[in-house]
Order: structure tokens, then C-alpha cells, then sequence
């Protein structure tokens, strides 16, 4: 859970921030703009799906209601394969800040 957590934080941070300074300092998206535009949306899906999937997995680490519903249907082998018997403080502290951020996200 730890390396799903991690390498989720590494592509949200480098989908958010160095791109899209990239991309502001191209050329190319003034010359072909509806490149340009789906480059961006695309940047903007990637950062929400691996916040969004990183919130799930923290909360279902941390909250174990969340745990049994979302893996129900698995077998006892795929919750063994993601370790989340024991979820460590920061994967809590993780999950709260994804949260408050989804919710900051949704009201604006």
C-alpha cells in the first residue's frame, strides 16, 4: 500500500506542477490550441484520478466499513496483496488531507 500510495503522490505532483509550467512556456499549444486544451485536460484528469484513487485506497487502510464494502466481492488473497490490515498514521493524516482537499474541490 505504501509504494501504491507513493507512486500515486509522485505522478499527481509531477502531472500538477512541472507540465503544465512546460506547457505554458511551449510554443506548440498557440499553434494547434485544440492540442493544446486536450493536453491540459488530460494533465487536469490525471492529477484528480490518482487523488481520487489515493483517497480510496488511504481510506480503505484506515476506515475498515470502507474495507469490507469496497472489497467485499475479493477474494481474501487481493486484501491480503495490498497489506491494508495496518494502516500507518500518515496513510490517516493522507486520507483527512485528500478529503478536505475532494471537499474544497467539489464546493468551489
Amino acid at each position: 500500500m505504501t509504494v501504491c500510495l507513493l507512486l500515486l503522490f509522485v505522478v499527481a505532483v509531477t502531472a500538477a506542477v512541472p507540465v503544465p509550467r512546460a506547457l505554458t512556456r511551449s510554443a506548440w499549444p498557440e499553434r494547434d490550441p485544440v492540442v493544446g486544451l486536450w493536453v491540459w485536460q488530460c494533465l487536469v484528469a490525471t492529477v484528480l484520478l490518482c487523488c481520487l484513487t489515493a483517497l480510496t485506497l488511504g481510506a480503505t487502510a484506515v476506515f475498515g466499513t470502507v474495507r469490507a464494502q469496497l472489497f467485499a466481492p475479493a477474494p481474501p488473497a487481493v486484501t491480503a496483496a495490498y497489506n491494508l490490515s495496518a494502516g500507518p498514521v500518515w496513510a490517516a493524516a493522507l486520507t483527512l488531507l485528500l478529503a478536505a482537499g475532494a471537499a474544497w474541490t467539489t464546493a468551489v
